[in-house]
């Protein structure tokens, strides 16, 4: 009886402690290199104005400017991602998306999963799923907290642990079987991957996808970045994809998708890339 209560207590506890935690997806080192930028320049420019000399004023206000600046571009353009009700809205956004185009039955792979964010939302919105996230977790990574046993946190905090596995894994080679996925999703890892063509990601990604699966990209696909997959535009680089047995190839952009992110992001050209294995 008494071995009965231990283990009673243990689930209660257990529950509670779940309940108490919250889960963090977030990237804090950004906000922090934000600041770090602003008040580099603003203090650069101030010391330059107080030593006078002349080589000194010119150096500093440079470098002040060049700071600050910086720090500005980066506040305007990548802002949203310490912003909760932007993300909000970009997650429930991705997941009406998945919602339209996946029965929510079977396996899913998260590729560049992170802190396991959308593989988590993904095991939370259909309960029939059984989701992987796979990523390299980094040292330059854990500088912004992103680690394996974060994500393994998070899972367990949002009660899907027992769905949601997460194993190391390159996005050039993953560790998986040929056709083993009814779902593929990635956000926001693939132009963080330093490859000669990009292509060779969504190849891999295609090989692991069974027949009739979908995959969803939501990643930047602006002028510079498409460069990195051999194509100036993207009808393009849609056309490249339609040559590798996909159907239904599609790109949406956040703003045609009805997200609108607010400052410069818009100059990333954030969207989805989609398509449907033959």
């Amino acid at each position: 009886m008494r071995c009965e209560k231990r283990k009673l207590l243990a689930v209660i506890n257990e529950h509670m402690k779940e309940n108490l935690e919250k889960p963090y997806y977030g990237y804090s080192i950004l906000r922090y290199f934000t600041v770090a930028l602003i008040v580099g320049g603003i203090v650069s420019i101030a010391l330059a104005i107080v030593f006078t000399t002349t080589g000194i004023l010119i150096l500093g206000l440079i470098l002040g400017a060049i700071l600050l600046s910086s720090g500005v571009f980066w506040h305007l353009s990548m802002g949203f991602v310490n912003n909760p009700e932007k993300i909000e809205l970009l997650k429930d956004n991705f997941s009406d998306l998945l919602g339209n185009v996946w029965d929510g039955n079977g396996k899913v792979l998260d590729i560049g999963t992170g802190l396991g964010r959308v593989a988590i939302e993904i095991a939370k919105q259909f309960p029939e799923a059984h989701v992987a996230g796979v990523d390299t977790w980094t040292k330059r990574w854990k500088l912004f907290g992103m680690t394996k046993t974060g994500a393994e946190r998070n899972a367990r905090i949002e009660s899907v642990r027992g769905r949601c596995a997460f194993q190391t894994g390159s996005a050039l080679d993953l560790p998986f079987a040929d056709g083993e996925f009814q779902l593929v999703v990635s956000a926001f890892a693939f132009h963080e991957i330093k490859v000669p063509d990009r292509i060779v990601l969504l190849k891999e990604a295609i090989r692991v996808l069974a027949p009739g699966g979908m995959f969803v990209i939501c990643d930047l696909f602006s002028g510079s970045l498409l460069k990195t997959y051999k194509v100036k535009s993207v009808p393009e680089l849609l056309e490249k994809v339609r040559r590798m047995d996909i159907e239904d190839v599609k790109y949406v952009s956040l703003n045609e998708a009805g997200v609108e992110l607010g400052g410069l992001a818009n100059i990333w050209e954030i969207g989805y890339l989609s398509g449907r294995r033959v």
